[in-house]
């Protein structure tokens, strides 16, 4: 295949040509000067990226690795996971395997994590650790983290709060020292704008303190261990150089943006593709004010004939969702996160029109 459809699916997303050749200097060691500063300048990016000043780890492979570095440096007691989606159900399934004692706070698909439902759960005592995504990928849910902040702040200042923001991080605002948030994690195929293969977190002090006191945490995903390394700005082992320099590129390029400016655009476009799903007849699969601003999901009401239109995308060169797992076929959605400026998103819809008016 020559080329290759144009990405409106939700991960991995659209990266264009300019962004791609930002991966392709020169390989350098990741034991010497030059790696060090690199890497400086893509944690300092990454902090203000995301408002805090906690440590940035930046970590050679998906971010399902995360999840199990999130529990395995915090839990002491058992885990309570907000589940709400597909991903949201996987992470919990992580504590789980990892022996943990899991509790489940479940929510039907499409329904966004509630501040009042969380308190209900951490009354309890049994659970020192908070775990919740906060963009459901699999639903297009977007759980607001400020009124489940402060009822944290308020009422459990001691449990550690981790958050998945893997399809939210680089295209939602997310204050995450005003916040509190102790682990916040992402990879770098969905809002980031860059091929999959790398994650990032941001882990704070009281949790790599807390790390310290927990036994049998192997090595790869220890967070100690990356502490040590943190020190002189290197990686436990060797990373992937070219990410990092693609990384470089993108925290040069949003800040050229400008960080407000870049949440705007991604509201804008959420806006645009909600309006458009309206005016066609086809309600929002997320309940209402739940709805994300980088996936929006459509209830697929009409009935439309999603692979049909798949087909027909394709033979157009885009590349669309048609659902994920149990919602295949019932919802679709399209992602307007990272790369995707407007009128990338109006050559999709138009498109889409022309397929759908036959």
């Amino acid at each position: 295949m020559d080329s290759y459809p144009k990405l409106f699916i939700p991960g991995p997303t659209y990266v264009p040509e300019h962004v791609m050749q930002s991966l392709t200097p020169p390989q350098i060691g990741h034991r010497t000067p030059e790696f060090s500063e690199l890497m400086s300048t893509v944690v300092q990016g990454i902090q203000k990226v995301l408002y805090t000043k906690n440590h940035v780890y930046l970590v050679s492979h998906a971010a399902t690795g995360l999840w199990e570095m999130g529990i395995q440096n915090s839990v002491k007691k058992g885990a309570l996971h907000a589940v709400n989606g597909s991903f949201s159900s996987k992470w919990a399934s992580v504590s789980k395997e990892c022996g943990h004692e899991t509790g489940v706070l479940e929510y039907d698909w499409g329904k966004g994590v509630k501040a009042e439902d969380v308190d209900e759960k951490l009354s309890s005592g049994r659970y020192d650790i908070f775990a919740m995504v906060h963009n459901e990928t699999s639903t297009g849910v977007c759980s607001p983290l400020e009124p489940i902040s402060e009822m944290m702040r308020e009422k459990y200042p001691e449990v550690i709060w981790l958050v998945d923001a893997v399809s939210s991080m680089a295209g939602v605002k997310i204050e995450t020292d005003k916040l509190g948030i102790d682990f916040l994690l992402s990879s770098t195929q969905k809002a980031w704008g860059l091929p999959a293969g790398f994650s990032v977190c941001a882990v704070s002090n009281r949790l790599i303190e807390l790390s310290k006191s927990i036994p049998n945490k192997g090595y790869f995903l220890d967070i100690n261990v990356y502490e040590k390394y943190y020190e002189k700005m290197q990686t436990p082992s060797t990373p992937s150089i070219p990410h990092l320099f693609g990384l470089k590129f993108v925290v040069e390029q949003i800040e050229k943006e400008g960080l407000e400016n870049r949440w705007v655009r991604h509201l804008k476009n959420a806006e645009y593709t909600r309006n458009w799903a309206n005016e066609r007849g086809q309600s929002l699969f997320p309940e209402t004010g739940f709805e994300s601003p980088t996936i929006t999901c459509i209830q697929n009401d009409k009935e439309w004939d999603i692979n049909e239109i798949n087909e027909k995308l394709l033979e157009r060169g885009f590349r669309m969702d048609r659902g994920y797992g149990k919602l295949r076929g019932k919802a679709f959605r399209v992602a307007h996160m990272g790369n995707v400026m407007r009128e990338d998103l109006t050559d999709y819809l138009n498109n889409f029109d022309e397929v759908i008016n036959g």
